[in-house]
């Protein structure tokens, strides 16, 4: 067991020393045992019971109850050196239950071990089982290889297997036999390679298409731009002369204002002064007229004479008035 366990590692277990012994026996409890019973039954409970106390209780100082007499010493020696006895198994057997927790934990360890080395065992045999299928094929290949070389011949070698062919007429025939799958496949393969070139070219047309597209719509916005400014600047140039035109008719229209006024004016000033050349006249021949009614008839007053003085000079200036407040407007 020592051997087994240094193997496996044991753990680290207490130097083994006796206990001291200083509790007396408890006899009450020892006499409440029946060692005959336990014997024929084999009560290994009562004994595990009792092993504790039976074997670090103290019995040197004990006496007979009947005299008083210290016990028999061989006797005494005879219970210390089951005692001890006991001791030392006791502690065997705790070292032997750590050992073996110890060794199973290594056995369960050298278990994985084992298993774990089973698969890549069981893993290595197929890897070299497949090998030496390989290998096989591969001799068989190159043989016959060399018999066609040998033999100066040209060969058809199958795509998908070892074999060759002396005539490719035979190579057909064993792939519509043996490989009608692979070979269906590698006519889809070239019927999609087809048209993945086809659509590899229509792509590229298209992009060509697109930039062409691209470069004549920024083109078209570039012309459109300058046909904008163009125009923004032609409009800006019509309302320039037409601002221009508007102030040079505002001004024309202004001379022409001031003209008539002048000649309103003008033709005002002429009737006022013929106006007053007419009212003299008139004073003139109103007083001509009273010199010769004044021999005939009865003479009237001053206030009277001015009652009846005629009211056109007043009228005169009104309409002069009226004039130069239609000439302003």
């Amino acid at each position: 067991v020592g051997t087994a366990g240094a193997g496996a590692g044991p753990a680290a277990f207490p130097a083994f020393q006796f206990r001291g012994r200083h509790e007396g026996p408890d006899w009450r409890r020892l006499s409440a045992v029946d060692v005959g019973r336990v014997s024929r039954e084999g009560d290994v409970a009562a004994l595990q019971e009792h092993l504790e106390h039976v074997t670090f209780c103290s019995a040197e100082r004990e006496r007979c109850p009947h005299c008083q007499g210290p016990a028999d010493p061989l006797l005494l020696k005879l219970l210390r050196l089951a005692q001890l006895c006991t001791e030392y198994l006791l502690h065997s057997q705790e070292y032997l239950s750590a050992q073996l927790g110890s060794l199973e934990e290594a056995l369960r360890a050298a278990q994985a071990q084992r298993d774990q080395l089973g698969k890549e065992v069981a893993q290595r045999s197929q890897e070299i089982k497949g090998l030496k299928e390989e290998c096989r094929r591969r001799k068989k290949m190159i043989s016959t290889q060399q018999m066609m070389l040998e033999a100066r011949a040209s060969y058809h070698q199958c795509q998908f297997c070892e074999k060759a062919f002396m005539n490719y007429s035979f190579l057909q025939s064993h792939m519509q036999r043996r490989h009608p799958l692979e070979e269906s496949q590698i006519g889809m393969k070239a019927k999609t390679d087809k048209l993945q070139d086809e659509i590899d070219k229509l792509k590229e047309q298209l992009q060509l298409t697109k930039s062409q597209l691209e470069a004549e719509q920024q083109a078209n916005m570039v012309r459109f731009s300058k046909e904008c400014e163009q125009q923004k600047s032609k409009e800006e140039e019509i309302l320039q002369s037409f601002h221009r035109w508007k102030e040079e008719e505002k001004e024309k229209l202004a001379d022409e204002i001031g003209k008539v006024k002048q000649m309103f004016m003008k033709e005002l000033k002429e009737l006022s002064s013929r106006n007053s050349t007419l009212e003299n006249q008139l004073l003139e021949l109103q007083k001509s007229n009273m010199q010769q009614k004044s021999n005939l008839g009865t003479l009237k007053d001053s206030q009277e004479f001015t009652e009846e003085k005629p009211q056109s000079p007043q009228d005169y200036h009104n309409v002069v008035k009226l004039l130069e407040k239609q000439v302003t407007l």
